[in-house]
């Protein structure tokens, strides 16, 4: 295993957890003692959009590797 696989594993599961705590913020009442619901929801928000973008981010590396691959 090289260090760009165990960066991808790694990066997916940061997605993946970004992802399931927006989840639990916003659709189970866990949280709603500790945070009022407008700062849960900017926080919900903020957590998807850093989704997103390592999102966005894991997806360009894997396509900038398979266009490097090709050009070997």
């Amino acid at each position: 295993m090289n260090l760009n696989n165990l960066n991808y594993i790694f990066t997916l599961f940061i997605l993946v957890m970004c992802i399931a705590l927006s989840y639990f913020m916003l659709f189970t009442s866990l949280f709603d003692a500790k945070m009022s619901e407008s700062r849960r929801i900017t926080f919900v928000v903020i957590l998807m959009a850093y989704a997103a973008f390592r999102g966005y981010r894991l997806y360009k590396s894997i396509r900038e590797e398979k266009s490097n691959a090709k050009n070997l």
